[in-house]
Parts: structure tokens; sequence; C-alpha cells
């Protein structure tokens, strides 16, 4: 029965910290990679979206509305504003943080936006976006 015990604890102790990893201590990877849901507004009117984008280590790549109508992402950049660190002996709330600015085409509508904490679960890209004339404002968050 001690064999068993000594057998089982580690076995026990990998499946905690697989589902540990899983459940957020994970690396995120790059800033946009990801599958994000939003939607764009033109005037009073809102249109759901589905963006996924993915960095394959030289270029973000990807495509808008998954499906049979999926159309690919054209070109997109990411560029970031380095921010100032706090002050010696100051709290982090004293620094600055960096700016990551996002733009990406889809299908001739251009969008334009900065990334609201690109280093958390919870990050979005809020900004506007253009086709033409035609103008507006989007907000993705990241699922």
């Amino acid at each position: 029965m001690k064999t068993v015990r000594a057998c089982l604890l580690p076995v026990a102790v990998i499946a905690c910290l697989a589902v540990a990893e899983r459940e957020g201590g994970a690396q995120e990877g790059h800033p946009t990679t990801g599958t994000w849901y939003g939607d764009y507004t033109s005037g009073t009117t809102k249109t759901d979206v589905t963006v996924i984008m993915k960095w394959d280590g030289k270029s973000i790549t990807g495509s808008i509305n998954p499906g049979p109508n999926a159309k690919p992402i054209k070109s997109a950049v990411m560029d970031i504003t380095p921010g100032k660190p706090a002050p010696q002996g100051q709290q982090s709330t004293q620094g600055t943080p960096p700016i990551f600015h996002v733009k990406f085409e889809v299908d001739g509508m251009m969008f334009e936006g900065t990334i609201k904490n690109p280093v958390a679960v919870n990050r979005q890209i809020t900004g506007t976006w253009s086709r033409g004339a035609e103008k507006g404002t989007f907000q993705i968050r990241r699922l």
C-alpha cells in the first residue's frame, strides 16, 4: 500500500501543476497573439467582430471573422513607445508604462488602437477603424 501511495503522489503533484499552468500561470506570448472578440461601431450600428492574430517570430498574421467568409489580415504592426521607470525608491505607480500601438488592415478596413493591459490575461485593444470615408471606433478583448 505504501508503494502505491509513493507512486500516486508524484502523479498527483504533476497533475496539479498542469492544471495551475493551464489556469493562468503560463506565459501569454506576444501581446497580439490570440483570439480577440468585440465590435466596431459606425454611427449607432455595432458590428460584432472576431480577430485571430498570431506572431510567427517575424510578423503578425491572422484573419478576421473565422469561418467560410474569413478575411486574412493583409498587414499588421505593433509599435511600442517606451515607458519610464519610477524613480529609485518610489512606488511603481510613479513611473510611466510603455504604450503598445497596434495597426492592422483587413479587407480594406484599417484598425488602429492601443493595447490595454498588454501583459495581462484581460488585455484589450481600443481605437478607431476606417474604410475610405467611413470611420468609427472599435474595441476587442482577448479571449
